[in-house]
């Protein structure tokens, strides 16, 4: 068998591999791209309600709806803490992801490179292969048309 029909096996190991990786950084980058949409709604939810709030202090409030806003707005501040970490930790694994598979892609190039010398130099060896076979060719047909030469003459 030759070299190359060997790294076959291996360069179809190498294309699925960097394939999946490719597939996990997509899945990180809409995991990414949710949790940042998530983050996005619930400043804009915040915002709003304090804007509705403020609009309602300007007629006057009582101490339990102010207390109620407070605790209200302490918890929608938690939410969005608890998503800005949910973010971080989704650009994280974006990051990872990205290295893995531009290590996989790199490794298949690399395997690729491999592959396309042998591919050239098994060309190279039939190239010569064959202008060796031609070559004796040529040689025995002289030789035979100086053989017949040599009969006539």
């Amino acid at each position: 068998m030759s070299r190359l029909k060997r790294l076959n096996p291996i360069m179809d190991l190498a294309e699925k591999r960097e394939n999946e990786a490719v597939q996990a950084l997509g899945r990180s980058q809409q995991k990414l791209d949710e949790a940042r949409k998530g983050l996005s709604s619930l400043r804009s939810f915040r915002e709003n309600y304090a804007a509705r709030f403020h609009q309602s202090g300007t007629k006057g409030l009582g101490v339990r709806q102010l207390n109620e806003y407070r605790a209200f707005l302490n918890k929608i501040n938690a939410a969005i803490a608890e998503q800005e970490r949910v973010v971080q930790s989704s650009e994280t694994e974006l990051q990872a992801r990205k290295a893995a598979w531009e290590e996989a892609h790199r490794h298949t190039l690399g395997m690729q490179k491999i592959i396309d010398k042998l591919r050239a130099e098994e060309s190279r060896q039939a190239q010569k292969k064959e202008q060796v076979e031609l070559d004796e060719r040529a040689s025995r047909r002289g030789k035979s048309t100086k053989t017949l030469l040599a009969v006539f003459w």
